[in-house]
């Protein structure tokens, strides 16, 4: 296609949403929201975490049977019928759909290759290994046949979010449907995804909605913006005037809390001195991976160190070692050699449980992290005994036995004094309701899942926190609540942090000092505004030029 795409309205529309509204038991989630799609045209739904964004693709592609949620309005697909009416037939075939954890697009355990082969024969498709390997190598996944013989739980998130979006786009739709699609990758990968969407675009004429937290990739990829707040549209145009000339104050809100890069000499550097011992030593560290015959190194001579109350941040592409990494420190692996000392205390070899009361991690993909048969007070309950047994805390007394009106864990155990309170205390640090805790994972947004994340790992008491991610699936005002709350615990209780993230921006205005990995090799340090004002290395300019931003 050529010329404008930002059609919106007449025959040309792909989708039309008119006065649709979303509950959940009852509850409203969105509330009378309408808006249409022209064909080839991008719309960019942003907003905060809760605001019903995800909501409303649900709502499209009918995954409100079996369960407590109630669509009102009318959806119809290509100025046709209701889509409702034609559902059956619509996903994958004319609606593709790249969902916002990546994982939940692929069993874990059966090669890409016999997952592809199904997808494409269920709707009507011949598996092409040429084509297949030629859309993987689109989205910027090397060695294309390497990744059809391999399984989605080897695979970082980053890349089995690609991979997502590659199956999808193998499927031919009209429409494709991307929540968060690029939440999981690095800026170079962000980059080069939103480029490859917008030649798909110009190449097939396909229309995309396309929900994210990034006004960076919004502003780089859609035609028309579209702010949600509350479950509502409070604003829709084109993106020059919703992103720089935005008229309602929520908008104006939300682009205020984008982070920026820290300016040359507003470093706050309030830790140990340089010269003090470190908290953390990583040395020499390796680590390879053995599959079907063969080796790959993913991390080389690895030297780093972290000292008390200081937050050191990790970057790079995805796939350069940076997750590996905080998996060797946090013991849930071992290093082939090298060494880790945590405390004075050599590591390398130690069990999690031999360093978990004094060491905790938040994980990437919050979802998979905690139970799903269990609520969030279940298990806020549980990993408050569990440590308070460890450190010698747990009183004795009655068993608790109800937490909003149920009961919260499963096993027989005493509550502490202050169990309760120091629960509420962290609810309300990273700005969760109280009555979240009666709910399930499944039963919230991705954002709020990630904040009970980082709640349940500061119910530990740790002094070394590692965040791999923690951030990722956060909108940009939960972002900034929650580095506020990383910063301000830091300097309270003496908290040392590794912040492994994408978003360089984020890190220069959280971290103290960056690390910079590029293919299993720390290849520059420093302090965070000489690394991003003055980067010594070619590789962490080009991280920094390929940054999306307004």
């Amino acid at each position: 296609m050529n010329g404008h795409h930002g059609k919106s309205g007449g025959e040309d529309n792909v989708l039309s949403v008119r006065n649709v509204t979303v509950k959940y038991a009852g509850e409203t989630a969105v509330k009378d929201v309408s808006f249409m799609i022209g064909q080839g045209e991008i719309l960019c739904i942003a907003g905060e975490s809760g605001s019903g964004k995800s909501s409303i693709l649900r709502a499209i592609l009918g995954l409100s049977e079996g369960t407590d949620m109630e669509v009102a309005g009318e959806l119809f697909f290509n100025a046709g019928a209701g889509v409702r009416s034609f559902r059956r037939g619509l996903p994958g075939r004319e609606i593709g759909f790249v969902p916002q954890n990546p994982g939940a697009s692929f069993n874990p355990i059966r090669p890409y290759e016999k997952q592809f082969r199904e997808a494409l024969k269920s709707h009507g498709h011949i598996f092409d290994r040429p084509g297949v390997c030629r859309a993987l190598g689109t989205f910027g996944l090397e060695d294309p046949e390497r990744i059809l013989r391999s399984c989605p739980y080897e695979m970082s998130g980053g890349m089995n979010q690609r991979i997502a979006i590659a199956m999808a786009m193998l499927l031919g739709p009209r429409l494709l449907l991307c929540d968060e699609a690029t939440s999981a990758l690095d800026v170079r990968l962000q980059k080069q995804v939103v480029d490859a969407l917008l030649r798909l675009r110009e190449e097939t004429g396909i229309s995309i909605l396309f929900v994210t937290h990034n006004l960076g990739v919004a502003a780089r990829l859609a035609d028309r913006v579209g702010i949600m707040h509350k479950g509502s549209l409070v604003e829709l145009g084109k993106k020059e005037e919703v992103l720089y000339r935005p008229k309602k104050s929520h908008t104006k809100k939300l682009l205020s809390d984008i982070p920026r890069f820290v300016e040359p000499g507003c470093s706050d550097f309030e830790g140990s001195a340089p010269s003090s011992l470190p908290i953390l030593s990583v040395s020499h560290g390796v680590k390879s991976y053995k599959k079907g015959g063969h080796t790959k190194r993913v991390l080389e001579d690895i030297h780093l160190e972290l000292h008390p109350g200081e937050i050191l941040g990790i970057v790079g592409e995805s796939g350069s070692g940076k997750s590996t990494l905080l998996r060797q420190i946090a013991c849930l692996e071992h290093l082939d050699s090298g060494k880790i000392i945590f405390n004075g205390k050599d590591i390398t070899k130690a069990s999690p449980r031999q360093i978990q009361a004094r060491m905790q991690m938040v994980f990437q993909d919050a979802f998979s992290s905690f139970d799903p048969r269990m609520t969030f007070g279940e298990s806020l309950h549980e990993t408050v005994h569990h440590f308070d047994l460890i450190s010698g805390r747990a009183g004795r007394g009655r068993p608790f036995d109800r937490l909003l009106g149920k009961r919260c864990c499963p096993h027989d155990y005493g509550e502490g004094p202050d169990v309760r309170t120091r629960i509420e205390e962290l609810l309300s640090d990273v700005d969760l309701d109280p009555s979240l805790l009666a709910r399930y994972p499944h039963q919230v947004s991705g954002g709020q899942c990630q904040r009970m994340a980082i709640a349940r790992a500061l119910c530990a008491r740790p002094s070394l926190l590692l965040c791999d991610e923690a951030t990722g699936s956060l909108d940009v005002r939960s972002q900034r609540q929650i580095v506020s709350l990383l910063r301000q615990t830091g300097k309270k209780y003496g908290l040392s942090i590794v912040f492994v993230s994408h978003d360089l921006a984020l890190v220069s205005s959280l971290c103290h000092r960056i690390a910079v990995m590029e293919k299993g090799t720390c290849i520059e340090t420093g302090a965070a505004q000489e690394v991003v004002h003055s980067p010594r290395m070619p590789y962490t300019k080009e991280l920094l030029a390929s940054v999306l931003c307004l």
